[in-house]
């Protein structure tokens, strides 16, 4: 069988390639967005720009590429129409309705929350800078196209990869307008374990700790967002803070300036007296991150009301202890066993 991919949100999507191609079948991905953290070049060792002929690169970079036309985005939909099936993510979901094969929505984030909630267009406006009238009718209109193509693209799918039921009830409830039966609902958890390397912990002579999600968790939720971008940073900085003032011996705290409230976290930590216990890393490759998990004693992962995903998930194939909030009253059930995932929701 030949399986097509678009998009390619965190790389999730061409694990899933791999692994279809492990097993034998043909694959055709598509890379359509230059940053890194969405280029499998910046994930694996193995695989170098120029691409290998399995891999084609047709950059769409931008949401209105997806709703205007254009070489690149015919060049897209011409390459999948020569597949068997079509495994659609991010924006790519919005070309289901002009494929002629069997799709499957890949749904890992604001390609459900954001690009599916008509609510989102507030949002939209609120963050036009322009005062040009034209250029809001022409933003406005722009949006409505990308919703509409978006939310017809989900209902074109035949499968609807998206979390388990319960664990994210405003995305629940999205998929339950557009008509998405249980039926048609698939859920799985993957971790990379033919490409993570397991190394022992290293017992650094200070402990060392990883963070691997991003620093978003101040409150109110902004419009498109949903539980999955909110991290509950200020939980795992409280606990740590309190650690310390319980005569803890030193951490060596390790900390990627991602997310949305870096300035914020900075300030807790300094709050918390951890500011000497912290080192920074500006933004880094998948691949740095995994480098970052073989140096480190344990990780920390997410404490709101999402999942632990893709991060949690690699740092304990890796062989690391993980501590987080795993939403143990989904996943126990789901899965029938406890999870391995050291449980945490509050310091």
């Amino acid at each position: 069988m030949k399986i097509g991919f678009l998009g390619n949100t965190n790389n999730f999507p061409f694990m899933l390639a791999r692994a279809f191609a492990r097993l034998g079948h043909e694959v055709l991905f598509i890379v359509h967005r230059p940053e890194s953290l969405h280029r499998p070049e910046h994930r694996y060792s193995d695989v170098e720009v120029p691409y290998p002929p399995w891999i084609q690169e047709v950059l769409l970079p931008q949401p209105s590429d997806f709703v205007t036309g254009g070489m690149a985005r015919s060049r897209a939909v011409r390459l999948l129409r020569s597949c068997d099936l079509v495994i659609l993510n991010d924006l790519g979901v919005s070309m289901a309705g002009e494929m002629s094969c069997p799709c499957v929505a890949l749904l890992t984030g604001s390609d459900l929350s954001y690009y599916c909630d008509p609510s989102s267009g507030q949002r939209v406006l609120a963050d036009m800078t322009t005062r040009n009238p034209l250029k809001q009718v022409w933003g406005t209109w722009l949006w409505k196209r990308i919703l509409h193509r978006q939310r017809h693209g989900v209902r074109h799918c035949q499968l609807v990869f998206h979390f388990q039921r319960g664990l994210i009830p405003s995305n629940d409830a999205i998929l339950d307008g557009l008509q998405i039966e249980d039926a048609r609902r698939l859920f799985f958890l993957m971790a990379d374990v033919h490409a993570i390397p397991y190394t022992p912990v290293p017992c650094n002579e200070m402990l060392r700790t990883f963070c691997a999600t991003r620093l978003t968790w101040q409150y109110p939720m902004l419009r498109g967002d949903s539980p999955l971008d909110y991290k509950g940073t200020d939980i795992m900085v409280r606990g740590l803070g309190l650690y310390r003032r319980q005569g803890g011996s030193r951490l060596d705290i390790q900390l990627v300036r991602k997310g949305r409230h870096v300035r914020q976290t900075i300030d807790l930590l300094a709050t918390e007296g951890l500011a000497d216990w912290t080192r920074w890393h500006n933004e880094m490759s998948q691949a740095e991150v995994w480098r970052q998990y073989q140096q480190s004693d344990l990780v920390f992962e997410q404490f709101g009301q999402g999942i632990v995903a893709m991060a949690g998930l690699e740092a304990m194939a890796a062989g690391r202890p993980v501590i987080a909030n795993g939403r143990p009253e989904i996943f126990q059930p789901l899965l029938g066993e406890p999870s391995a995932v050291c449980q945490a929701t509050k310091p």
